[in-house]
C-alpha cells in the first residue's frame, strides 16, 4: 500500500505536465468586409503559440471561422481573400460565357425583370441570390465534404443563423459546411436567405453577432473574442439615410453583444471606425488593422499559450492544409423534383460527360451554366461519399417564384428608332419542356415587335420560330437632282419602310458560344413615300411592296465577355442565303429567278492592357443572281440592332448609301477610364456598289473617323459619338440597351 502511494506521488507531477492545458475557444463577430480583420488577428494568435480548440462566429465571422476550421492556414486565407474580389463574389454576376445562346441573341436588352406568380408581381428576396458565394465556399471546403459534424473538422466549429420565420437563433454545427457558412453570412437585403433543414436561414448577426456563450458552452476554459462591431454613431454623424438605417439595426445587436462579452477572457478590437460592411476595396488595410490590434494583446496571448503548454513540448504549430485539389469522382446525380429542368437537360449543362470524373472548376462551370438559365433562385448541392469511393451529387434547385412567366422592361433612344419603350413577356415550358416563348412589344415613334419560340437543351440541337415586324423611316438620296418647277428641286426622299418576317430555323450544332443551323424565311417588304404622289389618282410614284421566300445556312459565334463595352472575345456571323420574289409590284419580271447573298460580319476584341482594348472590324457582302430590295446592303448610322443587310458606319446618316456588294474594315481603340466610363476612337473604310469587284469604279469609297464617350449604367450604355466621313459628319446620342 505504501509503495503504491509513493509511486502515485512520484508520477503525479509527470501526469500534470502531460495534460493539454486549458481549452481555448475563439469567437469572431460579424461585420461584412470588416470581418477580414479576423485573419490578421488569427495570425497573431497562432504566432503566440495558442492551440485553438474551438472556433465560432456569426456572419462574416462565421465564414472566416468556417474556412479556418476546415484546415486553411492563416497564410492561405490571406492569399484567398486577396486573390478573390469578394464584392464580385457577392454580386452573383453571371459570366456571359455561361449564358444560353438563345439569351445572347435575344435576351440582353432588358433593364428590369419582374416575375409573375398567381398574376401578382414577385420581387426578388435580395439584391443577390448568393449562388456564386455558395460556389466559392463549396470549392474551398471540398476536402472536408465527408464531414457533416462540424466538431470533427480539423478545428471544431459552429456558426449562427437566424430562422427568418420565427426570428430565433439557430446554431449551425452539422450538415454541409459551405451551406452553413453561406446561410450565416446572408446579409439581409444583399444576400438571399438559405434553406437549411427545412428552415429559412438568414444572417446570424440579426440575433447573435458574437456567439461567445455558445463557444464557451462547448467546454472551453478560455474565450478569445475578436470583435469588429461598430459603435453607435453620434448625432452629428447621422447625416445620411444609410447611417440612420444602420444605426436603428444596431441597437439590439450591440446590447446582445455586450452580454456575450462577459464570457470572454480577452477581447481584440481592431480600429475600423472609418470602414463599413462593404469596404472590400480596403481588405489590405483592414487585415493589417486586425493584426495590429492583436499584437497590442501580445503579452496576454503568450500567457494563455504558456498555460496551454506547461509541459516540455514546443508551442503549438498548426499544420498547413495540402491544397492540391483532387478530381471529383461523381458516380450518380440525385436531382430532386423541380418543374424547370429535366435530368437529361441538367447533365448536359456540364462541359464534359457527366456523371463521371470532373475537376471542381469544370463542375462550377456546369453550376454557372444552370444558374445562367435564369430559372433558378438558388442551386443547392452537396456530395455524399459512396462505398465505391465515388460520390453522389445531391441537387436541390430552388426555382424562381413565377419563373414560368415574367415581365421585362427596357428603354432606348437613338437617331434611327428615336424613343422606344420595350415591354416583354417571357413564358417557359409552353407546349414543350425546355422551351421558351418571348414577345417583345416596342412602343415609340415606330411600332415594332419580335416574337420568339425556341425548344432546346443547351448543347443539343434545337428548333425555333421567329416573327418580326420592323417599321422605320428610310432617307434615300436620289441619283440626280429632280426639278419640279418654281425653282424647287428634290435631292432626297423619305421612305416609310415596313419589314415583316417569319422564320423557322433549326440549330443543328450549338452550345453556349455558337449555333450552326439552317432556316426558312417568308418576308413581306414595303417601301413608299408620301413625297412623290399623284394627287389626282393618289398613287405613289415610288412604291414597292411584295412577298419574298428565302432559305439560309448560318453560323453565329459569340464569346464576348459582355454585349457592350466589350473587352475580350469575338462576334462572328456568317450566312449564305438564297431568296426569290413571290409577288412584287415593281419586279414582276424577276419572280422566276433566284438571288443569293453571302456575307460575314466579324468583331474581334483583343485586350492590349487592363484598360485598353483593340477591336478589329470586318464586314463583307456579295450578291449573286438577281438582287431584290430587302436584301440590298445599306450603309450608315451607329445603330447596333439593324435588320436585314443594313450595316452601321460612323459619319454617315442612316442608310445613306446602298449597293449589292459591300466591303468594310475598321479598327477601334477602346480605353476604360474609370470603372464604368469608356472612351473610344474608331477608323473605318468601306466600299459599296453594284459592281461585284470591291474598290472598282462602280463602287463608292468611304472613310471615317469617330470619337465616342460612354458610360455603363443599369439602363444600359449611354454614349455620345461624333463621326466624320469623307461625305459628311454626324452626331449620335444613344441611351439604353439596343433593341
Amino acid at each position: 500500500m505504501k509503495t503504491t502511494s509513493l509511486l502515485f506521488l512520484l508520477l503525479l507531477p509527470l501526469y500534470l505536465l502531460a495534460q493539454p492545458g486549458p481549452r481555448v475557444g475563439v469567437v469572431l463577430s460579424g461585420g461584412g468586409a470588416k470581418g477580414v480583420a479576423h485573419v490578421g488577428a488569427l495570425r497573431v494568435i497562432e504566432e503566440a503559440g495558442i492551440r485553438i480548440d474551438y472556433i465560432g462566429g456569426s456572419s462574416m465571422g462565421g465564414i472566416v471561422g468556417g474556412l479556418y476550421a476546415a484546415g486553411w492556414s492563416v497564410d492561405q486565407l490571406d492569399s484567398i481573400l486577396r486573390a478573390n474580389d469578394l464584392s464580385v463574389v457577392l454580386q452573383d454576376e453571371v459570366k456571359r460565357d455561361y449564358q444560353p445562346f438563345f439569351n445572347k441573341i435575344y435576351g440582353e436588352k432588358y433593364a428590369l425583370r419582374l416575375s409573375f406568380k398567381d398574376f401578382k408581381i414577385s420581387l426578388p428576396p435580395a439584391l443577390s441570390d448568393g449562388q456564386e458565394a455558395f460556389n466559392f465556399l463549396s470549392a474551398l471546403t471540398d476536402h472536408v465534404v465527408g464531414i457533416t459534424d462540424f466538431s470533427q473538422l480539423p478545428t471544431p466549429f459552429l456558426c449562427i443563423g437566424t430562422d427568418v420565420s420565427a426570428g430565433k437563433q439557430v446554431i449551425l454545427e452539422k450538415g454541409c459546411l459551405a451551406r452553413a457558412m453561406r446561410a450565416s453570412g446572408s446579409f439581409p437585403g444583399l444576400l438571399a436567405p438559405v434553406e437549411v433543414d427545412s428552415q429559412l436561414i438568414t444572417d446570424g448577426a440579426v440575433v447573435n453577432n458574437f456567439p461567445a456563450k455558445e463557444v464557451h458552452d462547448k467546454g472551453m476554459d478560455f474565450i478569445i473574442g475578436v470583435s469588429v462591431e461598430a459603435d453607435l454613431y453620434s448625432k452629428d454623424e447621422l447625416t445620411s439615410m444609410e447611417k440612420i438605417i444602420e444605426q436603428i439595426g444596431s441597437y439590439q445587436m450591440i446590447a446582445r453583444s455586450q452580454d456575450q462579452l462577459t464570457y470572454c477572457n480577452l477581447v481584440i478590437r481592431p480600429a475600423l471606425d472609418e470602414y463599413g460592411v462593404t469596404s472590400f476595396d480596403a481588405i489590405d488595410t483592414i487585415m493589417v488593422r486586425g493584426e495590429r490590434a492583436a499584437r497590442l494583446q501580445w503579452d496576454s496571448l503568450v500567457s494563455i499559450a504558456r498555460l496551454q503548454h506547461s509541459g516540455p513540448e514546443a508551442p503549438y504549430k498548426r499544420p498547413d492544409l495540402v491544397t492540391e485539389q483532387a478530381l471529383l469522382q461523381v458516380g450518380t446525380v440525385r436531382l430532386e423534383d423541380n418543374p424547370a429542368i429535366t435530368y437529361k437537360a441538367l447533365v448536359r449543362k456540364f462541359p464534359q460527360p457527366f456523371p463521371g470524373t470532373i475537376s471542381f472548376d469544370k463542375f462550377r462551370e456546369g453550376i454557372a451554366a444552370l444558374y445562367a438559365t435564369d430559372n433558378f433562385q438558388f442551386i443547392d448541392y452537396h456530395f455524399e461519399p459512396q462505398v465505391t469511393g465515388q460520390r453522389e451529387l445531391v441537387m436541390h434547385l430552388k426555382v424562381k417564384p413565377g419563373y414560368e412567366s415574367s415581365l421585362r422592361l427596357g428603354l432606348h433612344y437613338d437617331k434611327v428608332y428615336k424613343s422606344s419603350l420595350l415591354l416583354n413577356g417571357t413564358f417557359r415550358n409552353v407546349v414543350f419542356q425546355n422551351s421558351i416563348a418571348a414577345l417583345d412589344l416596342i412602343i415609340g415613334d415606330k411600332l415594332r415587335y419580335n416574337a420568339h419560340y425556341y425548344v432546346g437543351g443547351g448543347r443539343t440541337p434545337g428548333a425555333g420560330f421567329n416573327s418580326r415586324l420592323n417599321t422605320v423611316d428610310l432617307p434615300i438620296d436620289l441619283p440626280v437632282r429632280i426639278d419640279i418647277g418654281d425653282s424647287i428641286s428634290i435631292q432626297s426622299l423619305l421612305f416609310n419602310m415596313t419589314d415583316h418576317t417569319q422564320e423557322l430555323y433549326a440549330n443543328l450544332l450549338t452550345n453556349e458560344q455558337f449555333a450552326l443551323g439552317v432556316a426558312a424565311e417568308l418576308k413581306y417588304f414595303k417601301t413608299a413615300t408620301e413625297q412623290a404622289v399623284d394627287y389626282i389618282s393618289e398613287r405613289n410614284y415610288v412604291d414597292e411592296k411584295g412577298w419574298y421566300a428565302g432559305a439560309r445556312a448560318f453560323l453565329h459565334f459569340d464569346n464576348r465577355d459582355r454585349i457592350f463595352f466589350t473587352q475580350r472575345g469575338a462576334l462572328i456571323r456568317i450566312a449564305a442565303r438564297g431568296f426569290k420574289p413571290i409577288t412584287s409590284l415593281k419586279y414582276d419580271d424577276i419572280r422566276e429567278t433566284l438571288g443569293w447573298n453571302f456575307d460575314i460580319q466579324a468583331r474581334l476584341f483583343h485586350p492590349l492592357s487592363e484598360h485598353l482594348t483593340a477591336v478589329f472590324i470586318a464586314d463583307a457582302g456579295r450578291t449573286l443572281g438577281t438582287p431584290a430590295p430587302p436584301y440590298r446592303y445599306f450603309l450608315g448610322s451607329n445603330n447596333r440592332n439593324l435588320i436585314n443587310n443594313f450595316r452601321p458606319f460612323t459619319g454617315l446618316a442612316f442608310a445613306r448609301i446602298s449597293g449589292n456588294n459591300l466591303f468594310k474594315a475598321g479598327l477601334t481603340l477602346q480605353y476604360k477610364l474609370l470603372k464604368t466610363h469608356y472612351f473610344s476612337l474608331t477608323g473605318e473604310l468601306a466600299s459599296l456598289g453594284d459592281d461585284p469587284q470591291p474598290f472598282s469604279s462602280g463602287h463608292t469609297q468611304f472613310r471615317s473617323i469617330g470619337l465616342s464617350y460612354g458610360i455603363s449604367t443599369p439602363l444600359g450604355p449611354v454614349e455620345v459619338t461624333y463621326g466624320r466621313s469623307n461625305k459628311e459628319s454626324e452626331w449620335y446620342f444613344t441611351l439604353g440597351y439596343w433593341f
